[in-house]
Order: structure tokens, then sequence, then C-alpha cells
């Protein structure tokens, strides 16, 4: 039996999304004010004023978490919502490409796959 594992620890893993979460919370009000690429390519050739509102519906628009008075907050609360919905994200792939492995080893295969046994005794 060939099961991928990520790790036998899952403390570990835990560890991490808490260092990663409060390291996006404490760091990002102390990210860099200069514009990223685009909006600075958009400033070098003169045309960032043609640049259109932000859409009503963006859920975190300038990277800022609205109604919260304090700045340094409204920032680091959406960079503690960046992170986590990419911690999801990932969580969400790594478990599609892994999850395969674990009901094969797990005898709940169903049928499917290599190996599989029609049910009946031999």
């Amino acid at each position: 039996m060939n099961e991928v594992r990520l790790t036998a620890r899952k403390g570990r893993w835990i560890v991490l999304c808490v260092i990663t979460l409060i390291a996006a919370g404490l760091l990002s009000p102390w990210a860099s004010s200069h514009p990223d690429g685009l909006e600075r390519v958009a400033e070098d050739y003169e045309f960032l004023h043609r640049a259109e509102a932000v859409h009503e519906w963006a859920p975190i628009p300038d990277y800022e978490v609205g109604g919260i008075p304090w700045t340094a907050l409204r920032i680091g609360l959406a960079g503690v919502i960046g992170a986590a919905v990419m911690l999801a994200v990932l969580w969400g792939v790594l478990r599609a490409l892994t999850g395969k492995g674990r009901e094969r080893a797990g005898g709940t295969d169903h049928g499917h796959g290599a190996g599989a046994s029609s049910g009946a005794a031999d």
C-alpha cells in the first residue's frame, strides 16, 4: 500500500496555521504602501485616472475590512481573512489529492480502482 501522508503529526500543521494567521494579522498593517505592479504601470503611463470604483460587493476592497475605526485592525483583519481563505483552499486541494489514497487504504473503495474485489467469496 502506497499511502500519501502529509505528516504523522497534525499538531505541527495546527501550529503552522496559527503562526501564519498571527503573522498575517500582525504584519499586514506594515505592508508596503507603494502601489502594486499593475497600479504602478497605470501611474507610470498615466492612465490610473481611468480606473473604475471598487465594486460594491468586493469582499475586502483595498485590503481593508470596512466598519472598523482603527486602520491597523482593518488591515490586520483583512490579512487574517486572506490567510484563512488560502489555508482553507490549500486544505481542500490537499484533501482532494490525497483522499482517494485514504479511501483505498481504509477499504471504502466501493469497487473503484485497481485491486478492488467484486465482493464474492473465492
